[in-house]
């Protein structure tokens, strides 16, 4: 996968230990295994009442809560762009992907997908990009799965706080467990960047 990459000066025990405390503003994503978001996104929720509703509250309550790690991510991403970076506001900000650790993981992926949120919520399509952070992973790893240019499947690994940027358009998808051990999770903070107004701004 064509990725830039740059490590962020977090504390990911912290922000894992302050994401588990808010459990009761997950959103469940799954009925039949663990998946949760902390935070609206467009590509679940797409543009929809619910989407702008609580993300406007919600906004303000993950800001107060992770104000540092969201200085550090738009630090890094504006090092990566070459130019400021910011949050989009009246939409839902970069939110987490909560995955609780479960036998079924061992066999289950994501969906084959390309990103196009943006073009969801009705946006233009000016210098789209996708990027994750890994903030806790299980100890066999986690990663994403893509297909290369030879149309072969490939996994990509990702490291604890490191922040990871593509453009979307290489098709991918969340990669199955590789072992199973209770009481794991596997937490990123997860993002798109879209061009408005002349400026880069980051949302989920």
């Amino acid at each position: 996968m064509d990725a830039k990459t740059i490590n962020l000066n977090i504390d990911s025990n912290s922000t894992t230990n302050k994401i588990l405390a808010m459990q009761p503003l997950w959103v469940s994503r799954s009925k039949d295994y663990p998946f949760y978001t902390l935070g609206r996104c467009a590509y679940l929720d797409g543009k929809t009442k619910a989407y702008y509703k609580d993300s406007a509250w919600q906004n303000e309550i993950l800001i107060g809560e992770f104000e540092s790690l969201y200085e550090e991510l738009l630090n890094k991403l504006s090092i990566i762009f070459q130019e400021p970076v910011e949050l989009a506001h009246d939409l839902a900000i970069p939110g987490f992907h909560i995955f609780l650790s479960h036998p079924k993981f061992l066999k289950i992926s994501g969906k084959w997908h390309q990103d196009y949120p943006h073009i969801t919520l009705g946006l233009d399509d000016v210098d789209s990009y996708a990027f994750t952070v890994a903030i806790k992973l299980p100890i066999s790893g986690g990663g994403v799965d893509y297909i290369d240019e030879f149309h072969q499947p490939q996994r990509y690994e990702y490291t604890e706080n490191k922040l990871m940027v593509h453009n979307g358009l290489t098709i991918h998808r969340i990669a199955s467990l590789k072992q199973y051990k209770p009481e794991e999770y596997r937490i990123t903070m997860q993002g798109h960047i879209v061009r408005r107004n002349g400026l880069l701004e980051a949302f989920f």
